[in-house]
Formats: structure tokens, C-alpha cells, sequence
């Protein structure tokens, strides 16, 4: 089976807000530039005994795997979904540098973890939209919205940003495969080949499902765990790769380092029911590992 066990994660200073603006259905922030951040899971294991509780990780931060922990109170929902099964997740606590979900699966195969985070509603500039979303991901997104000029005209804009985030693991051996399920999030990636088989020099072809539909043309960032035993100020390799959806939504990843990866990418639609000034920002990651050698 496939171990990785969480390095110690650095700090992360988290972004800041220069100003709030109260209106009645909200609290909306004035946009700053910032340093990007992202949300993900990360089991403590990939491959978990049979009858073994399922321990995962939820962070925050610039370098993945290494992160600051999650508050319990920012989660809106968490669940562990099996191959015909969805059960929500309720034993969560901070513990150390990160927010610990623990859950015991009724019976062994292939498992998505998933949270999402409760959404946060911004009031910006355009500019401050587009700089938020080339700092969070979402370069593409960015240039679509400049391309079309979908924000001329407004002085201000609002959007509504929600994170979510999820992995994937294995209890025991066989079962029933989870790989190809869905969360019902407003973005997410779902694998067309099985993550939990996939190797080092093997791709992973991944379609980016956006409200329902398969997202064309949207940009995803691949990233392979940073070594964060590495000395301080010794050289590093930038392994992590950008990649753009082909007509039907998929991207291919090259698999060039064994270990974890985290996918990331954002989505940008309008508010259903909103102004014409109002957005939604969904952002999202997913966590696999992959094998050394077949």
C-alpha cells in the first residue's frame, strides 16, 4: 500500500482585508492584493488497514503539503464518499498545524474525502477581482473575464468565493472504486483513470466539472508535494505545471515525481439570481498519490 506521512509545515501568513463595507445580506471586504493560498485534504495515509479509522488533514497555505490548520468553524460540510456510499463527517478537531478529520468507514475499498469551506462575500474593484484571481489560481478565468470584457462598465463588483477541497484513499484491499463520483460541488476535478493506480512517468487524465458540465478551455495548476526536509536555502525543482482543459474539459498530467500531488484551479460564473455586478468564485484542489514504480 501507498504511505506518506505529513511533513512539519511552515507558517503561513494568511491574507488580509483592508477594509469592511456592512450591507444587509452581508459583510462584504474590501479586496487587497495578497499572497495566493490555497485549501486542501491530505491523509496522513493513502493506503489504510482494513477496519482502520481514516485520519486526514485539512490545511491552509502557499506550499504545499505544508500548511496552517483550518478552523473547525470555517467548515460548511465534510463527508467520506464510498463507492455507493456518502456519510457526512462530524469528528473534527485543530490539533497541531492542522484540522484533523477522523471517520471509520463501515467496509474496505476506495474512498473521497471532501470538505468545503463556508463561502465569503467581497466587494472589489474589477481590478481587484482579476488580481485575486491570478494570485488564487484562476490566471485563466482572469483573461476570460478580460477577454469578453465581462466587467466593464462596474465600478465595483461583488463576489461570493467558496473553497472546497478533496482527496482520495484506499482501506484495505479491493472494493468497490470511488474515483469517478462527485461531490455536487460548483467545481471539481473528477479522474477518467484511476488515481489510485497511477506510478511514476504514468499521466492521470482528469476532467474539470464546473456547475455541473465539463469546463472547456479552464486552467488547472498540477503541483508535487514541496520537500520540506529539504536544508534551508538548498536548491529545489520546480516540478509543478499549468495545464488548460481541451474541448471536453480534460487535462493530462504528467506524473513526473512520486508522492502527492494537489490539482488546483478556480471558476468564475454569475451569481445565480444576482446583479449583474454579482459573482461566483468557486476554487478547488484534489489530493492523490502517486506510486514509485509499477
Amino acid at each position: 500500500m501507498s504511505r506518506f506521512r505529513n511533513p512539519a509545515p511552515h507558517a503561513f501568513r494568511h491574507a488580509r482585508y483592508l477594509a469592511t463595507l456592512p450591507l444587509a445580506f452581508a459583510t462584504l471586504a474590501l479586496a487587497s492584493t495578497a499572497m495566493a493560498h490555497d485549501f486542501w485534504l491530505i491523509p496522513d495515509m493513502f493506503g489504510i488497514a482494513t477496519n482502520a479509522s481514516v485520519h486526514v488533514n485539512g490545511r491552509s497555505g502557499v506550499r504545499f503539503p505544508a500548511g496552517s490548520p483550518v478552523q473547525p468553524a470555517r467548515v460548511a460540510e465534510a463527508r467520506i464518499i464510498g463507492g455507493s456510499s456518502d456519510v457526512k463527517i462530524t469528528g473534527m478537531m485543530v490539533d497541531g498545524t492542522s484540522l484533523r478529520l477522523h471517520t471509520k468507514p463501515a467496509s474496505p475499498g476506495q474512498y473521497l474525502v471532501v470538505a468545503g469551506l463556508t463561502p465569503r462575500t467581497t466587494r472589489a474593484v474589477p481590478a481587484g477581482l482579476i488580481r485575486y484571481l491570478k494570485a488564487e489560481g484562476g490566471a485563466a478565468e482572469a483573461a476570460r473575464l478580460e477577454r469578453d470584457n465581462s466587467l466593464a462598465g462596474f465600478d465595483t463588483v461583488v463576489y461570493t468565493g467558496a473553497s472546497y477541497a478533496s482527496t482520495i484513499l484506499q482501506l484495505g484491499t479491493g472494493g468497490p472504486r470511488a474515483f469517478s463520483r462527485t461531490a455536487g460541488f460548483p467545481l471539481e476535478f473528477v479522474p477518467v483513470n484511476d488515481p489510485g493506480h497511477v506510478h511514476l512517468g504514468d499521466t492521470l487524465h482528469v476532467r474539470v466539472v464546473g456547475a455541473g458540465k465539463p469546463v472547456a478551455g479552464i486552467g488547472i495548476d498540477a503541483t508535487p508535494a514541496n520537500d520540506t526536509t529539504a536544508a534551508a536555502g538548498a536548491p529545489t525543482t520546480n516540478l509543478a505545471v499549468t495545464l488548460t482543459a481541451d474541448a471536453n474539459g480534460v487535462v493530462h498530467i504528467p506524473l513526473t515525481k512520486a508522492g502527492p500531488w494537489m490539482l488546483r484551479s478556480a471558476f468564475v460564473s454569475r451569481k445565480n439570481g444576482g446583479a449583474a455586478n454579482e459573482w461566483d468564485v468557486s476554487r478547488t484542489t484534489y489530493v492523490f498519490n502517486v506510486g514509485a514504480g509499477h
